[in-house]
């Protein structure tokens, strides 16, 4: 008798999307913090709203994998970067996001190969919610683009108008 998981390869693909989603995480949480000392009150709160949504994925994916019998992986995938300049922020956010994309698109055709429906889903409905920000961060990369320092200032009038009430 096998010890192999048959699973395995779902498995893997959920521990690569766990990986993933904790350097998303940490990476937007960095900029939340920065953002929100530069008194960008708007996209500091996306960013950071972001950063739990990723956290929420990794407990999705997480309870995937324990129900596969598998084992999780707390591991980054990768180190978050220390970048501050907002527009190079929203850079890297869209690549992360669209790098993102195309590996859940990969996993969810993997999974539906080897007839795990419920993985198969999992992927597909994240792909949706990481497509969601993928949009959020190339309108708000495009508002800077149109509005330049100008739309950075609106946001720290808008923080310092809610401090001072």
């Amino acid at each position: 008798m096998s010890n192999v998981n048959k699973y395995q390869r779902s498995i893997d693909c959920l521990n690569d999307a766990v990986g993933k989603e904790i350097s998303t995480s940490l990476q937007y949480m960095y900029f939340h913090v920065h953002m929100e000392d530069a008194g960008y009150e708007y996209l500091s709160a996306y960013f950071h709203k972001v950063a739990i949504d990723e956290m929420r994925h990794i407990e999705e994916f997480a309870e995937r994998i324990l129900f596969l019998e598998g084992d999780v992986n707390m591991n980054p995938a990768f180190e978050a970067r220390q970048v501050t300049d907002v527009k190079e922020m929203l850079r890297l956010a869209i690549k992360i996001e669209q790098n993102t994309i195309d590996s859940y698109n990969e996993a969810a055709r993997i999974t539906s190969e080897i007839k795990d429906t419920v993985t198969h889903h999992i992927f597909q409905s994240i792909t949706q919610s990481e497509e969601q920000h993928l949009d959020n961060f190339r309108t708000e990369l495009q508002n800077m683009v149109d509005y330049g320092d100008k739309y950075l200032a609106l946001q720290s009038i808008g923080h310092s108008k809610a401090i001072a009430k």
